[in-house]
């Protein structure tokens, strides 16, 4: 099952969809958009962001280390100090 999209071309792009239809190089305007957003999703799909989340994160940031050490210790503390209340 497919669902309509809708989505606004600038006029140029949209001529050229038409004359590579007209030309037979695609059968519809909606199969060269399909198209694009299914080589956008390999590129971008759950692996992508998962790589870009891995080379993000490989090397330690000290600062956000220090940050969250802060937190937990302030986190327990605070813990601490209501339930001697």
């Amino acid at each position: 099952m497919s669902i309509p999209v809708t989505a606004r071309l600038d006029q140029k792009v949209v001529d050229a969809l038409d004359r590579a239809v007209g030309a037979g190089l695609a059968p519809t305007r909606g199969s060269v958009v399909a198209a694009a957003v299914n080589e956008w999703l390999a590129r971008h799909g759950e692996a992508a962001i998962t790589a870009s989340y891995e080379r993000r994160y490989r090397q330690p940031d000290d600062a956000h280390e220090a940050l969250i050490t802060a937190l937990s210790s302030f986190s327990v503390a605070a813990c601490l100090a209501n339930d001697e209340h």
